[in-house]
């Protein structure tokens, strides 16, 4: 229990990184004002050039501060260590996954940026091999912060259960919201949910295979999280405010 909460926060705040922080921040900066906010899409009184990139350019950033912030946070503090790396593993994923993604369906944040560019089917193979390779390094650093915080490999499912977990549970959390949204198409919502969640962070299932092969300098002691209340009432705070408002979606 204590794992799917923890990435249901992760996930949450992941998005809301995106389509809060980024565009919605983008959308105040500039003038404007949101008239329309969910965990997969924000809208915003007016248009102001670069809206589109500010949402994966945030999410990206806010990816590498948490990398940054895993190597300040004490040992000890392993629930939040925890909560750190899962927030950086949704926000690097689903960024590359969703511009690749962009790339090969032509629809997204991404999509729109290059819509108006010469040789457009060119700029969307671009967008699908910067987002695959993006995707494969970001595979890379959280594998490698994956056995920096969760210790050696003992042999049992223990590493697997730190993604599997949190995997599925953020997954089904994001569909089941997706599907209460009010605001976009029939389908469209759960469609993106599914895909920024079971889709993005598919790469998570293969980090602990990846980190094996990894050296790090001073490995951790393996990590068990035990149960907190305080983590458990944030985490059921968030989904009753996704399935009854940022599911359903503001106005």
């Amino acid at each position: 229990m204590m794992l799917g909460a923890l990435g249901i926060l992760a996930y949450a705040a992941s998005m809301m990184t995106h389509e809060a922080l980024g565009h919605g921040g983008y959308c105040l900066a500039l003038g404007g004002h949101n008239v329309m906010l969910t965990g997969w899409g924000e809208g915003c009184s007016v248009h102001p050039p670069g809206i589109e990139a500010a949402g994966p350019a945030v999410q990206f950033g806010a990816g590498l501060l948490a990398w940054l912030v895993l190597h300040r946070l004490s040992p000890g503090a392993a629930r939040l260590r925890y909560f750190f790396w899962l927030y950086m593993v949704f926000n690097l994923l689903v960024f590359s996954g969703y511009v690749a993604f962009s790339g090969v369906t032509d629809f997204g944040d991404a999509a729109v940026i290059i819509s108006g560019l010469h040789a457009h089917i060119v700029w969307r193979g671009v967008l699908i091999l910067f987002g695959a390779v993006v995707y494969f390094l970001s595979m890379r650093a959280t594998a490698l912060e994956f056995k920096r915080f969760a210790g050696l490999d003992d042999g049992s499912r223990r590493l697997f259960r730190l993604v599997w977990i949190p995997y599925v549970t953020a997954g089904a959390f994001a569909c089941c919201a997706g599907a209460l949204n009010r605001t976009m198409g029939h389908g469209t919502a759960i469609g993106l949910a599914a895909a920024s969640s079971f889709g993005g962070g598919l790469g998570m299932l293969w980090l602990p295979d990846m980190q094996r092969g990894m050296a790090v300098s001073a490995p951790a002691p393996s990590v068990y999280l035990s149960w907190s209340a305080a983590w458990a009432v944030a985490a059921a705070g968030v989904v009753v405010a996704f399935l009854f408002f940022i599911g359903p979606g503001l106005k």
